[in-house]
């Protein structure tokens, strides 16, 4: 928690410490940035697939209570 909230800190600080970044540092925030970009659209994909998952799930439950 705690380094989650001097990450934070950091990025909403990022404009003045722009000027003060290594190459090393920038470099490490932009595989940071492209790591967290990776994981929203993954995450959008399993959001996806659950959906149509719950859609089947759905159709073959009222075609089963239909049956019976």
């Amino acid at each position: 928690m705690k380094n989650f909230l001097r990450s934070l800190l950091n990025l909403l600080n990022f404009k003045e410490r722009i000027k003060h970044m290594s190459i090393a540092e920038l470099k490490a925030f932009n595989l940071h940035e492209e790591k967290i970009e990776k994981q929203k659209i993954f995450r959008a994909y399993i959001t996806e697939i659950n959906q149509r998952y719950k859609k089947i799930r759905k159709k073959e439950k009222n075609s089963l209570g239909k049956l019976f």
